[in-house]
């Protein structure tokens, strides 16, 4: 089995383990239920063409920024971001049909949250396309390995980041989970945590052009 085969069989094998805690967590009792409202619908929608994109090109999201040779050994942050994902995707949906400590505003917060989704899965799709891209040319022109500062990351240095904490977010927004929503912004907390250090390596790395760099772009959020 090739190494892009393995990528998609873990890809399709996290789809339907997402899936499956979604409509376990919910309840299998009551399937209408969870299809009820418009807004659940569509978020089921978005995250199956998500994965389908993941399928498509797997490859540009596992691609890094950082030097091939900088070393990244601390699991701890990975680890509590998956454990927090996982409670946010069994909280979620459990908490929205049980009525469980939900959020205020309704359909408001609930459509709100898929608009997050969206925005969330354009930067971080268009990051890790742009990301794949770059490096591909860098690779064909046989170029060291260069800053990549254009596409999304001219606007922010974390484009990919950006989007996946609004990914987090906006989980459980659709849910109404408040639970889900504090362990969302746990989750962003560690990525924060992951973004210092990966600036760091690339400050020793491209030590001048990071500097200037970092200092005409926003780290996360574009004007802000």
């Amino acid at each position: 089995m090739t190494h892009l085969l393995k990528l998609k069989t873990i890809i399709f094998f996290i789809t339907i383990i997402i899936f499956s805690i979604i409509f376990i967590s919910w309840g299998l009792d009551d399937i209408h239920g969870l299809l009820a409202h418009p807004a659940r619908v569509v978020l089921l929608l978005l995250l199956i063409v998500q994965f389908f994109f993941l399928e498509l090109i797997p490859w540009a999201w596992i691609l890094s920024r950082l030097p091939k040779q900088a070393p990244d050994d601390n699991m701890l942050v990975p680890f509590i971001g998956a454990m927090s994902i996982l409670l946010i995707i069994i909280i979620s949906p459990f908490s929205d049909r049980n009525e469980w400590i939900l959020l205020g505003g309704g359909d408001i917060t609930r459509y709100f949250g898929l608009f997050l989704f969206i925005l969330g899965a354009f930067a971080a799709n268009w990051a890790s396309i742009h990301l794949c891209k770059q490096l591909n040319i860098q690779q064909q022109n046989q170029q060291g390995y260069q800053l990549v500062t254009s596409g999304p990351f001219e606007y922010v240095r974390h484009p990919r980041d950006f989007g996946t904490i609004l990914i987090f977010v906006s989980l459980p927004l659709v849910f109404l989970s408040s639970l889900g929503l504090l362990l969302a912004i746990f989750s962003v907390a560690g990525l924060f945590e992951r973004i210092a250090r990966e600036e760091k390596i690339l400050q020793q790395q491209f030590k001048e052009k990071w500097t200037d760099y970092s200092q005409h772009t926003k780290c996360l959020v574009p004007w802000l």
